[in-house]
């Protein structure tokens, strides 16, 4: 008897587990399945395109800018704060947020630079 009342504990703890964290998970995808689920927290794969229509609105402490996700599909991205530091030799970024109304809302931006990735030419070794 104890060892059923033990299994069905773990159970349900495991079970409230699962749920509570599969709320806070978050996937890869674009801008598409972002736009028929919103509100839901999405990491979308993008690259930040025309620059020149990009802006920053001191009034709300906002960026906004367009970008193209690995589909092809270019959206306005909302970030609740100014352009990152770096954010202009990032060859893409991955945009966390949501999509709310016409939109993509990020709420955190990681940046990709090529610098990091290049590789290294090798050393010249004396013969």
């Amino acid at each position: 008897m104890r060892l059923l009342i033990g299994a069905i504990g773990v159970g349900l703890l495991l079970t409230f587990l699962v749920l509570s964290l599969g709320k806070e998970l978050t996937i890869y995808t674009d801008f598409q399945t972002a736009a028929q689920n919103p509100g839901r927290t999405y990491h979308i794969v993008a690259e930040w395109i025309s620059r020149d229509k990009s802006y920053y609105d001191p009034t709300s402490d906002t960026f906004w800018f367009l970008a193209r996700d690995t589909l092809g599909a270019v959206r306005w991205v909302r970030y609740p704060d100014p352009k990152p530091i770096n954010f202009e030799a990032a060859s893409r970024v991955v945009l966390i947020g949501a999509y709310q109304d016409t939109f993509f809302h990020a709420e955190k931006i990681l940046m990709k630079c090529p610098s990091k990735y290049k590789e290294e030419k090798p050393l010249s070794t004396p013969l």
